[in-house]
């Protein structure tokens, strides 16, 4: 007769703790993605005419977005990929007609520059709409400028999840949820802090053949402290991947 082996009272079973930390490294990752992803749209490559040209004619690119600047110029954003964001700024020898910079740039592009072998479509769509007057000061509503709706739809998920994990985890390592979910909603950042943090830190030293002790509580000041560490860490990130373009 076989005997059922009792489970420790409040452990979870192996797969449960693997499926948990898991979801904390993906979502630490996709954040983090979503992160330089947004910088790169707010600090896009400088280009020029010949490089547009050759991204286009190349099929790198699928929408070339054409802004109004001024009545003499316009901005030229695209993107040839994921951290590939583009512009320049094009003078137009001549005041454009009534068609508008939109057009003119488009008739400029095909028939003066070479862009005729282009087989995307032309807007005036700016990749920044989503933001504007209260909502650029807080860092979570960037979310709305990412630029892939797949990215999008997977950092939603990643922090749906996460914010269903911090309201229902009877024990965290801070005083209380509140402070993940403020530095969370209102920064960004404070969802990678809370992947690397909650309920113990995804990476721990070894000894002896096993893991050390997890380290005990946060107070307000440590939660503040690893989220402001994160900060640094992916903005001296997000400033390497600008300067390796």
């Amino acid at each position: 007769m076989t005997v059922p082996v009792k489970r420790e009272a409040g452990r979870l079973p192996s797969w449960a703790i693997v499926g948990h930390v898991a979801i904390r490294i993906i979502s630490l990752l996709v954040t983090v993605a979503g992160i330089l992803a947004v910088v790169n749209v707010l600090a896009p490559e400088k280009a020029d005419t010949a490089e547009l040209r050759r991204d286009a004619c190349d099929d790198r690119t699928s929408v070339i977005h054409v802004l109004y600047e001024t009545p003499s110029s316009v901005e030229v954003r695209w993107s040839v990929g994921f951290l590939g964001e583009k512009e320049l700024s094009y003078t137009f020898d001549e005041m454009p007609g009534m068609v508008g910079g939109e057009a003119e740039f488009r008739r400029i592009f095909t028939e003066d520059l070479g862009g005729g072998c282009f087989h995307g479509a032309f807007d005036n769509q700016d990749p920044l709409e989503g933001i504007g007057g209260l909502s650029a000061l807080i860092p979570v509503m960037y979310w709305f400028v990412v630029p892939y709706a797949w990215l999008q739809w997977v950092i939603l998920a990643a922090w749906t999840l996460l914010l269903l994990d911090m309201i229902s985890r009877p024990r965290l390592r801070a005083p209380t949820a509140g402070y993940w979910l403020v530095a969370s909603l209102g920064l960004g950042v404070g969802f990678v802090a809370y992947c690397w943090s909650e309920p113990s830190p995804l990476m721990r030293k070894r000894r002896n053949g096993g893991l050390v002790p997890a380290p005990g509580p946060l107070s307000g000041w440590g939660v503040v402290g690893g989220v402001a560490s994160w900060a640094v860490i992916i903005g001296a990130l997000a400033v390497a991947v600008l300067q390796l373009r």
